[in-house]
């Protein structure tokens, strides 16, 4: 148990550890989220608050097995979405499930760090991230170069698990991550260390608010949050903001 908690403390203190974590259960994690109710429906209700036109180019960052690239690239009609992760094996599942079913000139998956991305300033019309930004070793660097390849205009939403300051919001995640989340997700994947570290980094993100303020501070405007639906309201959120025209 000591071991066990020491990896999901190293994992917060070296995030650049997650992607390997993941690889571990990538075979068996969209079954995971299969189990948790309302997990697709929830990523196509931000995907559309990018407010999609059909034509643009769209970086799905941190896009794991491609769930919620599939959220964006159902609003495309000539765009392309780009599902960008550094989970080798996590991506590996993503191409078996849709490349075979999708144009790849509309559909993509590569390898990249998040934290270091290489695209052109003023390149992307619009950015999707998904239970992501938390999983980054520093928000604020992120978002600045997230800033910069967005183009004047272009919008940027964040699918996010985000806890406000009250106490009993803590302790709702608290029993659900630790009664439900992590018992089930163990059991299918075989693996509890990453998803034991999955519910604390929650507890240790940015409040709604707070990420509201760093938004603002990177150069974001009309910075939003938006509740989902049924239980999830206290806890999961869609954030979205745009690049100043």
């Amino acid at each position: 148990m000591d071991n066990l908690k020491e990896t999901e403390q190293s994992l917060l203190n070296d995030k650049s550890k997650v992607p390997l974590e993941f690889n571990r259960v990538a075979k068996k994690y969209n079954l995971a989220t299969f189990l948790s109710q309302g997990y697709q429906s929830d990523l196509n209700r931000s995907a559309s608050r990018l407010r999609l036109n059909g034509n643009e180019l769209v970086l799905d960052l941190c896009c794991g097995t491609g769930k919620s690239t599939i959220s964006c690239f159902r609003h495309l009609i000539d765009g392309k979405v780009i599902g960008i992760d550094n989970s080798e094996e996590m991506l590996r599942v993503a191409k078996e499930n849709y490349y075979n079913k999708f144009d790849r000139n509309k559909l993509e998956f590569v390898q990249k760090d998040v934290m270091e991305l290489d695209y052109d300033d003023n390149s992307v019309d619009a950015i999707f991230m998904a239970y992501g930004i938390r999983n980054m070793p520093d928000y604020k660097k992120v978002l600045i170069n997230l800033f910069c390849i967005l183009k004047p205009g272009g919008k940027i939403v964040f699918h996010e698990y985000s806890l406000n300051k009250r106490f009993f919001s803590h302790l709702y995640w608290k029993v659900l991550g630790y009664s439900l989340i992590v018992p089930i997700s163990t059991l299918i994947s075989g693996s509890s260390t990453i998803f034991n570290y999955l519910v604390k980094s929650v507890n240790e993100f940015l409040s709604p608010q707070e990420f509201i303020n760093l938004l603002t501070e990177t150069g974001f405007e009309n910075a939003e949050t938006h509740h989902m639906p049924s239980w999830r309201k206290p806890i999961l959120h869609t954030f979205s903001a745009n690049k100043p025209k």
